[in-house]
């Protein structure tokens, strides 16, 4: 019987790795200025920038240089609120900021 569960990843017994089943995807431009995404919907998202960036979560958010550092092209998991908005502002260039949440 397949029970879902994984007990072992790179031979690692009882590791863990960050998967998603993927919903919906929605890519917010990173710019000078914070730019905010609609609601997430999901309890886990998956984020993933084009540019290093800096992020924060919340119900009405305005990243600023001093958020969470996020660096370009590296996949990052969280959990948040289904109602959670991400706000986002570029380090020092531009580029996209993909959000997806699980389902």
């Amino acid at each position: 019987m397949t029970t879902g569960k994984i007990s072992a990843v790179c031979g690692v017994p009882g590791s863990a790795f960050p998967a998603i089943k993927p919903g919906t995807t929605q890519n917010v431009a990173v710019g000078v200025a914070s730019a905010q995404s609609a609601a997430v919907g999901g309890l886990v998202v998956r984020v993933v920038s084009t540019t290093d960036c800096h992020i924060l979560f919340g119900a009405n958010p305005t990243a600023l240089a001093t958020s969470m550092f996020l660096p370009a092209k590296l996949p990052e998991y969280f959990v948040c609120a289904p109602t959670d908005k991400v706000a986002v502002i570029q380090d020092t260039a531009g580029g996209n900021l993909s959000i997806t949440a699980a389902i």
